[in-house]
C-alpha cells in the first residue's frame, strides 16, 4: 500500500527544516568575519568577567586587611617592624656607609635586632594572653549557660509533674 499523504508532507517538512539548519551551519562556517567577531566578543566577555572577579577579590582582600589592621594595631606594628628589619638586613651596605658609620651601624643593627626580638616576644605573649583570656571567657560563658539550661529544665520538669498530679 502507499503512504499516507500527511506522512509524506511531514517528512518533506522535516527534511526542509533539517536542510535549513544545515545550510545555516554551512553559511556560518563560511562566514569567517562573523566567526572572528563572535570569537573576539566571547574572549572580551571572558576577560571582562575575569577582571571584574579579580577586582572584587582584591577589594575583599583589602577590606580584610583593613579590618585586621583596625582590630590588631599591635600586630600591625610588630609586623611592620619585623618587615622593615628584614628588608634593611637584606639590603647591601655601600662603601660610604661602611667608612662613615661602619662601627656605629654594627652597634645599631645589634640594638635593633634586640629590640625587634623583644617586640616579637612581647607580641607573642600578648597574643597568648589574649587567646587564654578568650578561652577562659568562653568556658565561663559555656558553664553559665549550661547551669541556666539545667535549672530551666528542672523547673519545666517540676511544673510538668505538678500539672500531671
Amino acid at each position: 500500500m502507499g503512504q499516507d499523504p500527511r506522512d509524506i508532507e511531514r517528512q518533506i517538512e522535516d527534511s526542509r527544516e533539517h536542510m535549513g539548519d544545515t545550510v545555516s551551519a554551512l553559511y556560518y562556517k563560511a562566514d569567517v568575519p562573523t566567526r572572528v567577531k563572535d570569537s573576539i566578543g566571547d574572549t572580551k566577555d571572558s576577560v571582562v568577567g575575569k577582571a571584574a572577579g579579580t577586582a572584587a577579590e582584591t577589594k575583599r582582600g583589602a577590606k580584610r586587611v583593613a579590618e585586621f589592621a583596625q582590630e590588631n594595631p599591635l600586630g600591625l606594628v610588630i609586623g611592620a617592624v619585623a618587615g622593615g628589619f628584614l628588608i634593611g638586613s637584606l639590603l647591601p651596605s655601600t662603601s660610604v656607609e661602611d667608612e662613615k658609620i661602619g662601627p656605629m651601624a654594627t652597634e645599631i643593627r645589634g640594638q635593633v635586632s634586640d629590640l625587634a626580638s623583644e617586640a616579637v616576644d612581647h607580641g607573642t605573649q600578648v597574643v597568648k594572653d589574649a587567646a587564654e583570656a578568650a578561652t577562659e571567657t568562653a568556658k565561663d560563658s559555656g558553664s553559665e549557660h549550661a547551669e541556666q539550661l539545667s535549672q530551666s529544665a528542672k523547673d519545666s520538669a517540676t511544673e510538668t509533674a505538678d500539672q500531671i498530679s
